[in-house]
């Protein structure tokens, strides 16, 4: 006589779970890579705020005039608003 084993039947909402799980799980994946900051407006960033830490220091021991720290002061502002754009255009989209 031969025994047989019984088999477990997995259920048809085990897998349409699993499945479900999988699927917000990437869905998950997506939402983060979408709203990360672009490395080209993160860089730019961190090196505005660089020059413009520089800037106020040298300003403050009065080694640069006050028209040169406006001028550079305006150059930061610039480069905050590439650093927006590259961040919020399309032309700059990832796949």
């Amino acid at each position: 006589m031969s025994k047989k084993k019984n088999k477990k039947r997995h259920s048809q909402s085990t897998t349409a779970a699993k499945r479900r799980a999988i699927q917000e799980e990437i869905a998950d994946q997506k939402s983060k890579a979408r709203n990360r900051l672009k490395p080209a407006a993160r860089n730019l960033l961190l090196t505005d705020l660089v020059i413009l830490a520089a800037t106020e220091f040298l300003l403050l021991n009065e080694i640069i005039s006050e028209n040169l720290a406006s001028f550079v002061t305006l150059m930061g502002v610039g480069l905050i608003l590439l650093a927006l754009y590259i961040q919020f255009s399309k032309k700059f989209e990832t796949r």
